[in-house]
Formats: structure tokens, C-alpha cells, sequence
């Protein structure tokens, strides 16, 4: 039976936008996402491993967020929170979603298809749209393909990884619909690059402004690399860190290419280009260093949820340091904003066919140009929210933040001088988590649907396992010979 999906939005976009006018030079919009990328692993945030000039440039030249969030700790519902404007958790996408169960129905084992998508507001608009690289947004029914969900173009991998060494034979890789019948390129951080440096030369050469959603899997497992990067850090003694810094140099190195070809095409200066990860580095698996913060990802640690955050758009914003909280969901509304439309107003219940007046949509997504700019004073943000089912959830409230862990004692920090989240102030100061508390609780009382689909079986262990292990606050430095990755639990 084919699905029915709600398209009338996309007219009401239109008539509800006051302020687009096409007449107007809007920008592009470069999207460009890392995987399972740590905090403390770009050289502008703190690295003294590895260098990551490229990055490091559009940082300097742009806004460095010093507090960037994304909604989730996870790959896939991370990166469903910022393609919708919603944290995940409004439509029952907390988790990722290989373990999702026959009894569910498939097409829940994705986006729900009546969540308008980043994609298909700027395809309203008038933008060529396309995604390179990772999906991991749903593959279960024909109509959770990218090309249904508002992308002119697709090349990539639907499911949340893949071998960076494809062949014909064992490669998930498709160009919209089709299977591939060549090999482009040995390495697939090239490969998405010159589809994405295609991409933008294509779209160059027509009339309407272009987004593009490049979702690179680098520094995510499997730890890959090539030769050459490799051996520029043969002095790290840890084979897999050794792998995860030539992946993040080929990166940076690609990145660098890109905006070449935008400088050579006369795009960089009203090009907008946003630089997140999707979640904390993993240090189980890749060895990401996320210091000076604790934790990675599946933690809601700020080492599983504080991202690198970069905008760089030298026509409209100055070099800047941004410390106010801010988070991916904002991509959303920031985007639409840039593109002429209007964005649906955060906090509000939203009107939308098909939906009983229970159900109506909460947007997340704040529209950062008017604080960025001046024009806005204050934080975008009074209070951010995060929950995984059955793993935990965690409230940050100005400075404050309450953190819950499934298992374990509740814990309470002041960010404003523990960025590390050493000292819980729980016993310190309970009034403040009991207000805390209460906001989670309000804030839970709004979500719309249940988890769908609920990851990892042996949760409790692991969740334990995650949170009291002990996490290196501070940066390795190029000399270290020892293996500071390979870290004890700590039981105390």
C-alpha cells in the first residue's frame, strides 16, 4: 500500500512567508556535517594533535561557537533533530535505527513522513537541493529515499556507515535511485568530495541559489585511512587515534578543497557555510578526544552532546566568538530564514493538516542571524533538553545542568567553572536540581509519540559502563608515547 504523505505545507510555506522576496540575492547554503567527530579534535578547538587548517580558517573568518549542542548523542536521531527543526524525541526518534523490531511498522523506522524536512522547505523556496554522503534518516519504505524527502540530487549510503574502500561487488552506494557501475575514486571522503565540488559547479550555472547537505561519515568507524595520511602520524603509538587523525586531516584537507572551488566560481562571499558534528567522539570505538569535556558519544555528557559549531558567510557575518548555548536544531530555522521564508515560530504549537490539537507540533529551531548580527541581544536558548529511552535524559538551564543516567544517582553541575563536569553539586544545592527537574518534567509532558524504536538490548550495562568510566579531561599532546585512550572504569 503506497503512503500517503501531506504535502499542502509546502503551499502554506509560501503564502505564510511575508518576507520572501526572490528578487533579493540569497545566499547558498553549504551544510556540512562530521561523524562521531570529538570536540577537542580540530585544532581551533583546542587540538594539539591535529591540525586542521581549513576548518580553522572558516572559524576565524566566521562565528567559533563556544556551546554548540546537537539534540542527541546518537547518529541518527541527532541528525533527525536538525533536519527537522524538532528534537527527535517530539516524534519518537531517540534511538538509531538497526534494532528496530518486525512489529514495527516501516514507515516509522525513520522520519515520520509527515514531519516536513529542511530539504523539502528550501526546495519551496526555490533551491536546488542535494545530499552527499550519509543518510541514516530511513530506508524501510520507498518514500524515506532522500529524493522523496525534498533532495534534487542523492549520492551516498542510505543505512549509518560504510567501508571508505568500495567496490562494485560490497558497496551500498547509490546516485539517486540507481546502483553504481563504476568506482570514481579509491576513498570515499574524496569520492563525496568531488560529488559535492560537482554539485556546486553544476548549480553555479543556474538561476536559483543552491543547498547542499554534505554528510561526510569520517572520523566514524570503520577506522580507515590512506597510506600517506597515516604516516603523517606515525609518532602516535595508538594504531586506531593514529587512524582517527589522518581521517580528520583527509577532512579538513577535502574541506579545504571546497571552498577553492567556491572562491574559484566567485560563491564563497554569499555562500553560507555551517560546520557541526552529529554527536561526541566515541572513545570506545575511534578513540575521538573530546577534552577538555567528559564523556562521548551515548553519553549525555558535554562530551556526547557539545559539538565544534562553525557559520561561516562573509557577506552577512563579521569573525566573531559565539558563547551562547546554541544547537543544530537551529540549522533549521537559520536556513529558511537566510533563504528569504519564515520559519515556524519555536515553543508554539503549530497547526498542521491531518494532526488532532493534542498533537500538534513544537519547533525547536531558533533563527540565530538576528542574535549573530546584533540585532538580537541575549541567549537564543533559556533552556535545552535532551532524552534517550531507557539510557537516560539531561536538562541545561542557563549555567546549570542536571544530567540523569538510567541506573545511577542523578548529578548536578555549574558549567560556568566545571566545563568537565567533575564536581555534582546535587547535595549542594537540591532546590536548583528539583527546578530543573520540574522543567524536564514540563518538557517531557509536550512530546508527542513514545520511542518507536529502542536501541542496544543490554542498556543497563553499558549505560553504566559509559558514565562512571574515567575520561581524560585534558588534550594529549604530540609527544606522548603513552596510551592515554586506553582508560580503566572507575567505580569510586
Amino acid at each position: 500500500m503506497k503512503l500517503a504523505k501531506p504535502l499542502s505545507y509546502l503551499t502554506l510555506l509560501l503564502v505564510l512567508a511575508p518576507n520572501l522576496c526572490f528578487g533579493q540575492e540569497r545566499p547558498n547554503i553549504l551544510l556540512i556535517v562530521a561523524d562521531d567527530m570529538g570536540y577537542g579534535d580540530l585544532s581551533c578547538y583546542g587540538s594539539l594533535q591535529i591540525q586542521t587548517p581549513n576548518l580553522d580558517s572558516l572559524a576565524e573568518n566566521g562565528v567559533r561557537f563556544t556551546n554548540g549542542y546537537v539534540s542527541s548523542s546518537v547518529c541518527s536521531p541527532s541528525r533527525a533533530g536538525l533536519i527537522t527543526g524538532r528534537s527527535g524525541s517530539r516524534f519518537g526518534y531517540e534511538h538509531n535505527l538497526h534494532l528496530a523490531q518486525e512489529h514495527t511498522q516501516p514507515e516509522f523506522i525513520g522520519i515520520p513522513l509527515d514531519e516536513p524536512l529542511l530539504s523539502e522547505r528550501l526546495k519551496t523556496l526555490g533551491y536546488r537541493t542535494g545530499l552527499v554522503g550519509k543518510w541514516h534518516l530511513g530506508e524501510s519504505v520507498p518514500e524515506h529515499h532522500p529524493n522523496e524527502r525534498g533532495f534534487d540530487y542523492f549520492f551516498g549510503m542510505l543505512n549509518g556507515s560504510h567501508n571508505y574502500w568500495p567496490t562494485l561487488k560490497k558497496n551500498r552506494l547509490l546516485r539517486n535511485n540507481q546502483k553504481l557501475e563504476r568506482i570514481a575514486t579509491p576513498y570515499l571522503t574524496d569520492w563525496f568530495t568531488l560529488e559535492a565540488k560537482s554539485f556546486i559547479r553544476d548549480s553555479a550555472k543556474e538561476e536559483n541559489p543552491w543547498f547542499l547537505f554534505l554528510s561526510y561519515n569520517t572520523p566514524h568507524s570503520p577506522m580507515q585511512a590512506k597510506e600517506e595520511d597515516i604516516a603523517k602520524y606515525a609518532h602516535i603509538k595508538n594504531e586506531k587515534r593514529r587512524i582517527y587523525c589522518a581521517m580528520q586531516h583527509c577532512m579538513d584537507a577535502n574541506i579545504g578543497t571546497i571552498v577553492d572551488e567556491l572562491k574559484e566560481t566567485g560563491q564563497l562571499e554569499n555562500t553560507l557555510i555551517a560546520f557541526i558534528s552529529d554527536n561526541g567522539g566515541s572513545i570506545e570505538v575511534s578513540h575521538a578526544v573530546n577534552a577538555p569535556l567528559r564523556g562521548g558519544k551515548g553519553t549525555f555528557f558535554e562530551g556526547g552532546i557539545r559539538i565544534p559549531t562553525i557559520y561561516h558567510w562573509p557577506a552577512a557575518l563579521k569573525p566573531s566568538i559565539y558563547e551562547h548555548p546554541v544547537t543544530s536544531l537551529d540549522l533549521m530555522a537559520t536556513f529558511v530564514s537566510a533563504a528569504g521564508g519564515t520559519p515556524p515560530p519555536p515553543g508554539k504549537r503549530q497547526e498542521r493538516e491531518g494532526r488532532e490539537k493534542k498533537g500538534r507540533p513544537i519547533y525547536d529551531s531558533v533563527n540565530l542571524l538576528p542574535f549573530l548580527t546584533g540585532k538580537t541581544e541575549g541567549p537564543p536558548h533559556e533552556t535545552l533538553f535532551w532524552r534517550m529511552a531507557l539510557r537516560g535524559s539531561a536538562v541545561r538551564d542557563g549555567s546549570w545542568k542536571l544530567l540523569r543516567a538510567n541506573n545511577l544517582l542523578p548529578r548536578l553541575f555549574d558549567l560556568s567553572v566545571d566545563v568537565g563536569e567533575s564536581n555534582n553539586l546535587i547535595e549542594k544545592h537540591p532546590e536548583i536540581a528539583e527546578r530543573l527537574l520540574a522543567k524536564l518534567n514540563s518538557w517531557e509532558a509536550t512530546l508527542e509519540r513514545n520511542p518507536v524504536v529502542i536501541s542496544t538490548p543490554n542498556w543497563s550495562a553499558y549505560n553504566r559502563r559509559l558514565y562512571e568510566r574515567t575520561y581524560s579531561l585534558t588534550q594529549p599532546k604530540p609527544e606522548h608515547e603513552k596510551d592515554i585512550w586506553s582508560l580503566k572504569a572507575n567505580r569510586n
